[in-house]
């Protein structure tokens, strides 16, 4: 059977944990391509108008998988850490795709939630097998090989490796050593990482000779650091990660300017960015800009938008 994973959302964080559980279960794996023009299109089609650009995007890319294979991987990911949730969007993702994309295969519901605690990750994995058919011994190798390599992922980026180096093997991204300074760039995975929407920012950050740090490359003990004295906690996990990874980077020489990419209509990134900047004005006042996207960003403004950024490091400097 051929199962297929949309290239969007969260596949960006978690495709080793994924993609190995399934391929170990015994299962051929088709991803939809990278982001193009008319994968976003046909999201934007698709999709209730007021969802956020990464929503759109998923519609798009479960659409274009429709007849490629057999069934069609879709999470339902209401908690990745124990105490906290993510966008309530995840949680309604599947019902979204039915109702919006119609001639799909049987769609497989994988739904994760670890808010009790971090059982709840086994126990999900347990009942994707069952669902898939697949024996008691047979899903627990596969999950604790998966578990494995996702946590391999996690530490490499962590180490500060560029996430785009792992996601676009074939590319050469350290050839450049950036000898101009370091920008934080903040934002969700899936934006980030998606070279399409996200106008390849990092690729073009990295050409004009500067080095390029993400979220990901700061460890959850660090983030928990830097905000162990906000007023109370964050239980929204994403913006978690992103304010404290931001907070990180205005605590640190190395990092001589942030950039903060969010998506037009997301209530989280609106008050994490918020909160940021005041944090920046009130102490190191880095260069700092916001670069909001949603599927009208034209890439000509973007660049524009950019550039200016980058003339103004030159001047800091």
């Amino acid at each position: 059977m051929n199962v297929g994973i949309p290239r969007a959302l969260l596949y960006f964080d978690y495709f080793p944990l994924w993609q190995t559980f399934l391929s170990l279960a015994g299962f051929e794996i088709t991803i939809s391509p990278p982001t193009n023009k008319d994968i976003l299109n046909k999201g934007v089609s698709l999709c209730v108008d007021d969802a956020c650009l990464p929503v759109k995007l998923f519609h798009g890319h479960t659409a274009d998988l429709a007849d490629k294979v057999d069934v069609i991987f879709i999470p339902r990911l209401i908690s990745i850490s124990p105490g906290e949730y993510i966008c309530p969007k995840f949680i309604g993702l599947p019902e979204m795709i039915k109702n919006s994309v119609k001639g799909l295969p049987p769609l497989i519901i994988f739904d994760y939630n670890l808010h009790k605690d971090l059982k709840g990750e086994k126990i999900a994995f347990g009942r994707l097998g069952t669902e898939l058919g697949v024996g008691g011994r047979a899903i627990d190798n596969a999950y604790k090989e998966a578990k494995r390599r996702q946590l391999i992922y996690r530490g490499i980026l962590e180490s500060g490796q560029n996430p785009l180096s792992i996601l676009y093997p074939k590319e050469r991204w350290d050839e450049k050593l950036g000898t101009k300074g370091t920008i934080g760039v903040i934002g969700h995975p899936y934006l980030l990482y998606d070279r399409y929407i996200s106008m390849d920012i990092i690729r073009k950050i990295l050409d004009n000779g500067y080095n390029v740090k993400v979220p990901a490359n700061v460890s959850h003990s660090t983030i928990e650091k830097r905000l162990e004295n906000m007023p109370k906690n964050l239980f929204w996990s994403y913006g978690k990660r992103i304010l404290g990874s931001g907070m990180d980077w205005l605590a640190d020489d190395r990092i001589h300017g942030i950039i903060f990419v969010d998506s037009f209509g997301c209530g989280i990134d609106s008050f994490v960015g918020e909160l940021l900047h005041r944090y920046n004005i009130r102490g190191r006042r880095l260069p700092y800009t916001t670069i909001t996207l949603d599927e009208h960003t034209g890439r000509a403004g973007f660049d524009t938008r950019l550039e200016a950024f980058l003339d103004m490091m030159e001047w800091a400097g």
